[in-house]
């Protein structure tokens, strides 16, 4: 095993690698260009923190995604206060770094492929079901979930729909909660988190690592890696958010067959037409003290700004979803550029390790749209792999 190893980025899945390795006792070194929660930095910070596997096209995918499921939950139930009052007034002080939501995928027939993370016994907390709409406006009722207008749905022809109980992560605080976790363990040697430098080379990365004494190196640097690896196959896959305020955006209108003031916000999903695509997906998720709307799913797509047109097709989706647009304005908007790959690249690098001078090289980057549902599974496994 490594005894002590460079880890060279801080969003999601440099932080918890890091982590990962301080839990096993060794002593760790990280680095990163731009602090976690610069907009610039990466795009762990503004995504949405929805643990479903999405875009991630790796045979690993699932093992990694309930792995995280795991500690998602276990951090739910520790650090969530609970109760009715709390549940009412979510992102407020006594609210979690985890939330668990209902979610609801809609769907225009009852025929729609229902994925294999959702039949895996692994996952049982999930609770997913294939419901009718009439079901799931009952189950809305009943739980006291919020949902898009029924009629709405209906003269869409969304007949079915996947409901789940899923884990919501507040990327900001969790990735904060990590950084400090990282900072005040014994283990850790060395923590810069705002170099401003950006490696141009792997072998320069080495070389850092072996100034720093450091025999193992974990690359963790997402959409750097394209210049940096010089891997083509990486691509940015441009998403686009608008972010309302939780607690003051003025829903649409009081639901009638809500008979309580206490009312859970959902996660809301549609990648079907007419309202959403798989390149252009409709979806709000409750995160933290905001409500994120999106969205896009665009591979190689580079526009850093949000477009007027995709603005106006996100306060559309708002509006669908029972956000009051007329009311309430966007807090704040966002653009990312989740790290696809056909595969994700969590591996030993032997060519870049054998020429090291005794440096074990592991990368680990490429999850796509799935950062925060694997980012668990992925430390762990990039920690084993400096065995």
């Amino acid at each position: 095993m490594a005894s002590k190893v460079l880890v060279v980025g801080s969003g999601v899945i440099g932080l918890r690698t890091a982590l990962e390795l301080l839990r096993r006792q060794i002593r760790v070194s990280l680095v990163s260009p731009q602090h976690p929660l610069h907009p610039d930095a990466t795009c762990s910070m503004g995504a949405g923190g929805l643990w479903m596997p999405f875009h991630c096209d790796d045979s690993r995918t699932d093992r990694w995604a309930f792995e995280t499921l795991s500690e998602l939950s276990r951090l739910s139930s520790n650090s969530f206060s609970g109760g009715s009052e709390a549940q009412s007034k979510p992102g407020h002080s006594n609210a979690s770094l985890v939330e668990i939501l209902p979610a609801v995928s809609f769907k225009r027939n009852g025929q729609s492929k229902i994925p294999g993370w959702a039949l895996d016994t692994r996952g049982k907390s999930l609770a997913f079901q294939h419901v009718s709409i009439e079901e799931l406006y009952a189950r809305g009722m009943c739980q006291h979930f919020r949902l898009p207008r029924k009629d709405v749905m209906e003269e869409a022809e969304y007949s079915h729909a996947w409901l789940f109980q899923t884990p919501i992560v507040d990327a900001p605080k969790m990735l904060m909660h990590m950084l400090e976790e990282v900072k005040s363990n014994q283990y850790t040697d060395h923590v810069d988190v705002e170099t401003n430098k950006r490696y141009s080379s792997i072998n320069e990365m080495i070389e850092e690592a072996k100034a720093r004494g450091c025999d193992g190196l974990v690359n963790c640097t997402g959409m750097g890696s394209k210049q940096l690896c010089g891997d083509t196959s990486l691509v940015g896959a441009r998403g686009v958010l608008l972010h309302y305020d939780r607690a003051s955006c003025v829903r649409r209108e009081k639901q009638e067959y809500m008979t309580t003031n206490v009312v859970k916000d959902s996660v809301i999903l549609i990648e079907e037409e007419p309202f959403g695509s798989e390149t252009m997906p409709c979806y709000m998720i409750p995160r933290g003290d905001i409500i994120a709307v999106g969205g896009t799913y665009l591979e190689g797509d580079e526009e850093s700004s949000i477009r007027q047109c995709e603005r106006e097709r996100i306060m559309n989706n708002a509006h669908i979803m029972g956000i009051d647009t007329d009311k309430s304005k966007a807090a704040g908007e966002w653009v990312g550029f989740r790290p696809y790959r056909p595969t994700s690249r969590l591996e030993v690098d032997t060519e870049a390790s054998s020429m090291s001078g005794g440096v074990k090289v592991v990368h680990s980057y490429g999850y796509g749209g799935s950062g925060w549902t694997v980012y668990v599974g992925a430390a762990k496994e990039a920690a084993s792999l400096l065995a």
